[in-house]
């Protein structure tokens, strides 16, 4: 018999029933037909997916500027790679100005320029993008820069500015430029707090560039440095609020009281307990003691912190993986153990040099060019910026050098191959010693100490080969130097 026919035989209440139970065994083979036992949970995916954050915190202004002002390990990895990159300031290099390149570095200091470009790194890293404005008030913001306007009489500032102040007035569809898209989208205008720039008016950085999925969600602008330490950050800020909660809770007072429930049944007993509670603590905070009923309990419990250290330990090393920088220099911590440092200090440096110096030379330049035109009226094709060294050397090991230094020009001089005024050129421009030496253009040598005679042994005679003895003697007239005018 066919389980419809049977179907047609039963009660309706019994054929629901039959349909649930079918149901649900279907649904429980289904369920075992779907789990996988081939493949070990470590290989799949799921796990990068569910901890993946699809919200970035580059489109998030507010968090990130009020992270920035509240958080000071978020400062110190913002600005601290920042300041040692620009430590020093700037090499200035260009055989077109010559002399002038000290004038060019008064005007810097003068008017505080690295400053905004150091302000333009920090944006950088913190939002992911910025701009650096040329503000010249005698020209339109509106029409292209016109750099051979400007001169000494014209009004040249600069200002950094993040990516959220600077407004795109001409986006593209899909929110970024595009080689395919018409030629209007490559040059668009910004709009400044309510003034229109050209573009012209604004030299652009980005942060990190972000793959293809996401760049569109980011209108062109790279991603903030905050992306990829989030995790690390959200469990060193858990900690701290968790260390915070247990210290108000690390010492708890338990009372014990005789009839307690009774108490607050009673009419103002509420009250009276309270105030017995009030009196004993003040007691105990004053006279370092405790008056209680006999048959009233007291007892003092205190939080365990064991393990919070370690834990913090080995947070504060994921901070530093994901930003790749050391705890000596994020956290402000020591050396410890054998490790000097010196490894740590290395692995910041060459960090440094990859991802902050040199990513703004090419706005560095055009700044430069720019107020040589207005300082000199010329425009040098031959530029160049370096940097001073990130490796801080000891008292000790800046006088070795020193030492090492002034011994190698030295012994140049004695060979005879430099002058005295290269000498002092040289020692000048190493900064050896203390002042500088007063360079005379008529100075020549003083000499080189002569060299030692050369003897040459010809049949038991030697010949003195200095250009005053021409005449052969005896080697025991030499060594007596008997004879010899």
């Amino acid at each position: 018999m066919s389980t419809k026919n049977i179907k047609k035989s039963l009660p309706k209440e019994d054929v629901v029933l039959i349909n649930e139970l079918l149901t649900m065994k279907n649904s429980l083979a289904s369920l075992t037909s779907q789990l996988s036992f081939n493949q070990s949970q470590l290989s799949k995916p799921d796990t990068i997916t569910l901890n993946s954050n699809t919200q970035l915190i580059s489109l998030q202004r507010p968090t990130l500027s009020y992270a920035y002002s509240t958080f000071g390990i978020i400062q110190t990895f913002i600005d601290q790679p920042v300041e040692d990159a620009f430590r020093g300031g700037i090499k200035i290099k260009s055989d077109e100005l010559g002399e002038n390149i000290q004038d060019l570095q008064n005007y810097l200091a003068e008017h505080n320029i690295l400053q905004e470009i150091k302000d333009l790194a920090k944006w950088n890293s913190l939002f992911g993008g910025g701009g650096m404005i040329i503000n010249t008030p005698n020209q339109k913001g509106e029409k292209p820069l016109n750099i051979n306007a400007i001169n000494e009489n014209t009004e040249l500032s600069f200002k950094a500015a993040d990516l959220w102040e600077l407004s795109p007035t001409n986006i593209p569809p899909q929110g970024e430029n595009k080689p395919y898209y018409p030629a209007g989208y490559f040059d668009p205008s910004f709009m400044y707090y309510g003034t229109n720039l050209d573009s012209s008016r604004v030299l652009l950085s980005k942060g990190k560039v972000a793959p293809s999925l996401i760049k569109p969600q980011l209108r062109g602008w790279g991603m903030s440095i905050l992306e990829r330490a989030i995790r690390s950050i959200n469990q060193y800020i858990k900690n701290n609020d968790l260390i915070f909660e247990m210290l108000d809770e690390a010492k708890i007072d338990v009372y014990g009281i005789t009839d307690f429930n009774q108490a607050l049944q009673m009419e103002g007993g509420a009250d009276k307990l309270a105030k017995n509670l009030q009196m004993m603590n003040q007691v105990k905070n004053y006279q370092n003691a405790i008056v209680k009923d006999k048959e009233d309990d007291y007892e003092q419990k205190q939080i365990n912190f064991a393990g919070l250290s370690e834990m913090l330990q080995q947070i504060r090393i994921g901070i530093a993986a994901d930003l790749r920088m050391p705890m000596t220099k994020l956290f402000g911590l020591s050396a410890s153990g054998f490790n000097s440092g010196e490894d740590d200090i290395e692995n910041y440096n060459a960090m440094i040099e990859s991802e902050y110096r040199g990513k703004f030379d090419h706005i560095i330049i055009q700044m430069l060019q720019l107020i040589c035109k207005k300082l000199f009226d010329l425009i040098p094709d031959d530029l160049q910026i370096e940097y001073y060294p990130l490796r801080v050397l000891g008292a000790e090991e800046e006088e070795r050098v020193k030492t090492q230094q002034l011994n190698g020009v030295l012994q140049l001089y004695d060979r005879g191959l430099m002058t005295s005024k290269e000498l002092k050129e040289e020692l000048n421009q190493l900064n050896i010693l203390r002042t500088d030496l007063e360079i005379d253009e008529d100075e020549d040598f003083p000499t080189p100490p002569p060299q030692k005679p050369k003897l040459d042994l010809q049949d038991g005679v030697a010949v003195y080969k200095q250009n005053s003895f021409k005449n052969k003697k005896t080697y025991q007239d030499i060594l007596t130097n008997k004879n010899i005018k």
